[in-house]
This record gives structure tokens, C-alpha cells and sequence, in this order.
């Protein structure tokens, strides 16, 4: 058996901390049969990149995605981009029989999803997809309650996932609120935890009544800005030119269940 399983992770902004963060402590939660190593971590911009490696604790790093994924000694490919370039990284991940730990959503069209989905069969590498909560303590114990039969047969779920932190109407055009780039608003952001939990939980969909809706429909265009860096900043340089915000804003659904129970669903 290996001595330790050698990690390449593709991102490096917030989701690259968290993952960074996870990576280092989670043998000392958990026993772990190999401990992580973070052997190369990937960016697009160089300088930043380099401080990012030192601070974290990386031990190589390049701007060429493709060298940390095809590396010979990679064990694990961690994705942690803007969702229209899971699918590139992920299929020369699988491609490269490495193992795939990706960020939500998976990728931006059903077409992308399916064809990773028959890739990752084919080659039988294993692969998750990061909806996290899973991983809280009182949903573990919830999925106990309910297939242990301590609760009875499940007939109604009810999640609400809401946050603010975007109300700003002088909040940039990020790649998150580009279809093109996010697939979708906060369906894909928000919405597919809860949906993730549910049949987690209760069991797969069959049948959905939804609706989805823009408020704020155009947005500042700035030059660079990440989800996270735009929400905090301080800054008071308004740009003039405004871009289209085409996608959703809230998501609504109404849910049954393949075993009879109905759900509703909310974010915004």
C-alpha cells in the first residue's frame, strides 16, 4: 500500500483555500489509511499562484492544468474552478485513470454531465461529487433515524437555503452569474445541496413543478473579480458599462418522491 495518496487540485481562489484547508486537516479527524500530500496545485496567474503554494503548504504548483493532471505520481484530482471548465479537467482526469474529487455542480449542461457520468463507468475510476453537507453530523444522523425505521416512512420535505450576500445591485458580473459560464443561478448554486440532501435522504425524483426568476437582470462589468473577493470589497470605482445577468435569481420547486412523499423546495 501506497504511503500516501498524492492530491493535484485545479483552482486555487476560495473553494482552492477551503479544499487546501480540508486536505491538511483531515487526518486529524479522521483515520485515515493513507494521509493526503499535496503534491501540485494549478492557477492562471503565476505570482499569486506562488503565495498561495507557499502559504498552503503545496509542494509544486504550474499554470498548465494539463501537467498537474497527467502527472504520473497524481493519485487524486481535486477540481475547484468556475464550473465551465469541470468538464475539460475532469475527462482527461478520467482519461488519465486518476481519481476525481470535483466541486458542485458538475458541469454546466446535462449533455457535459452524461458524458462524464459513461466516462467514469467505462474507465472505473472513482469520482465524487463535493456537496459537503452530506457530511454534517445531524444529517448523518438524520439518514440513521430514517433507515434504521426510527421515524417511520418519510412524507413530506421542506428545505430553504437563502442568502443575501448579492442584493447589492452594483455587485459585479462574475462568471456566477453568466450562463454561459454557471449553467445556471442559484439552482445550481444553492437549490443542488438541497436537492442533493433530499434524495440523500428521501429517496429520487420523479416528478417536478418548478419556476425560476431574474430580479436583478443586469450588473456592473468589471475586469476581474471572484464571488467572494467582489462581496467584501471596499472599493469605490463604479464601472459604467453593465452586462446582462441571464441567469436565476430564486428557484422554486415542488417535488414527489419516487416512494409517494412531495417536497418544496426554495433558494434564493
Amino acid at each position: 500500500m501506497k504511503d500516501r495518496l498524492n492530491v493535484a487540485m485545479v483552482g486555487y481562489k476560495f473553494m482552492g483555500k477551503a479544499h487546501s484547508h480540508a486536505w491538511r486537516n483531515a487526518p486529524l479527524f479522521f483515520k485515515l489509511p493513507v494521509k493526503p500530500h499535496l503534491a501540485i496545485v494549478c492557477g492562471r496567474n503565476e505570482e499569486p499562484l506562488r503565495e498561495f503554494t507557499e502559504h498552503w503548504g503545496w509542494e509544486n504548483f504550474t499554470t498548465d492544468w494539463r501537467q498537474a493532471v497527467m502527472r504520473e505520481d497524481v493519485d487524486v484530482v481535486d477540481i475547484c474552478t468556475p464550473s465551465y471548465l469541470h468538464f475539460d479537467v475532469a475527462m482527461a482526469a478520467i482519461e488519465a485513470g486518476k481519481a476525481i474529487f470535483c466541486e458542485k455542480p458538475l458541469c454546466i449542461s446535462l449533455a457535459e454531465a452524461q458524458q462524464l457520468v459513461a466516462a467514469v463507468r467505462k474507465r472505473g475510476v472513482l469520482h465524487y461529487l463535493n456537496h459537503n453537507y452530506r457530511r454534517c453530523p445531524a444529517v448523518a444522523y438524520a439518514k440513521y433515524l430514517i433507515d434504521s425505521g426510527r421515524i417511520g416512512k418519510p412524507y413530506h420535505w421542506r428545505s430553504c437555503y437563502l442568502q443575501d450576500w448579492i442584493m447589492d445591485p452594483e455587485f459585479p458580473l462574475t462568471w456566477h452569474l453568466r450562463k454561459e459560464t454557471a449553467g445556471s443561478g442559484v439552482h445550481a448554486d444553492l437549490n443542488s445541496h438541497s436537492v442533493d440532501l433530499a434524495r440523500y435522504l428521501v429517496g429520487d425524483i420523479v416528478s417536478v413543478q418548478a419556476k425560476m426568476t431574474t430580479f436583478i437582470k443586469q450588473r456592473p462589468i468589471v475586469e476581474s473579480a471572484s464571488t467572494f473577493n467582489a462581496a467584501n470589497s471596499n472599493s469605490t470605482a463604479k464601472p459604467t458599462e453593465m452586462g446582462e445577468v441571464d441567469v436565476d435569481d430564486l428557484a422554486m420547486m415542488h417535488v414527489e418522491f419516487e416512494n409517494g412523499a412531495v417536497g418544496a423546495f426554495e433558494a434564493s
